[in-house]
């Protein structure tokens, strides 16, 4: 399947989230960064690859602003580099390729 009309440079839409009793883990960072790229993709779109990097602390209760651009489209596939900011800084950073 060949991906849908996506630009270079688009950006997703601006994701405030508030962690509220949730222990921010790699692991639920990822699963919110899949989450993310996943819900502006559509339910067609399949994820190939993950790279999410952890930076600084985000604790149960603080507000994570996730942000996305597409940085490459092929014919095949779309990469959205994603960022995860909290009070302190970048909580998250990371790139999700797709394909639909």
């Amino acid at each position: 399947m060949r991906t849908p009309e996506i630009q270079t440079g688009a950006r997703l839409p601006r994701l405030v989230l508030r962690a509220a009793d949730v222990r921010l883990s790699l692991i639920t960072t990822m699963d919110l960064v899949e989450n993310y790229v996943t819900e502006w993709a559509g339910p067609d779109a399949f994820v190939h690859a993950m790279n999410v990097k952890l930076g600084r602390p985000a604790h149960a209760g603080d507000a994570l602003t996730l942000t996305g651009v597409v940085v490459s489209v092929t014919p095949d596939t779309v990469t959205v580099e994603v960022c995860a900011r909290s009070a302190d800084g970048v909580h998250a950073t990371g790139t999700v390729r797709l394909s639909w």
